[in-house]
C-alpha cells in the first residue's frame, strides 16, 4: 500500500482518538462539576460521597495523563512521517473547526509547496 495512503488511514485513526479523549475528558469535567451540586441539593453532609469523588478525580487525572500521551505520540508520528520520505506532506484533519465547532475531518492529505 501507498506510504501516503498508509499514513493518512494512521492520521485519521489519531486524530479520532485525540477527539474522543477530549470529548471524555470534557464529560469528566461535567461529572465532577455536578457531585458537589448534587450533594448539596440533596442536603447531605459533606463527608457523603467523598470516596466516589476521589475516584472521579483519579480518574480524570488518568485521563489527563492519556491525552498528554497521545500529544506525545503525535509528535513521535510526525516524525516517522518524515523517516519515511512524506516530510512535506501535510495530514489535514483535526485542527481545522467548522463555525459550529465541530472539527472538519478531511481526512486528505496535502503537499506543502518548498519556500
Amino acid at each position: 500500500m501507498n506510504r501516503r495512503i498508509v499514513a493518512e488511514h494512521l492520521a485519521t485513526r489519531l486524530f479520532t482518538a485525540e477527539e474522543a479523549v477530549d470529548n471524555t475528558l470534557a464529560a469528566m469535567g461535567e461529572l465532577i462539576a455536578a457531585m458537589p451540586r448534587a450533594r448539596l441539593q440533596a442536603r447531605v453532609a459533606a463527608g457523603v460521597g467523598q470516596q466516589a469523588v476521589d475516584h472521579v478525580m483519579e480518574a480524570a487525572s488518568g485521563l489527563a495523563d492519556v491525552r498528554r500521551s497521545l500529544i506525545a505520540a503525535h509528535g513521535a508520528l510526525a516524525d516517522a512521517k518524515d523517516q519515511i520520505g512524506l516530510r512535506r506532506v501535510t495530514l489535514v484533519g483535526g485542527g481545522d473547526k467548522e463555525e459550529d465547532g465541530d472539527p472538519t475531518r478531511t481526512g486528505f492529505l496535502e503537499v506543502v509547496k518548498s519556500a
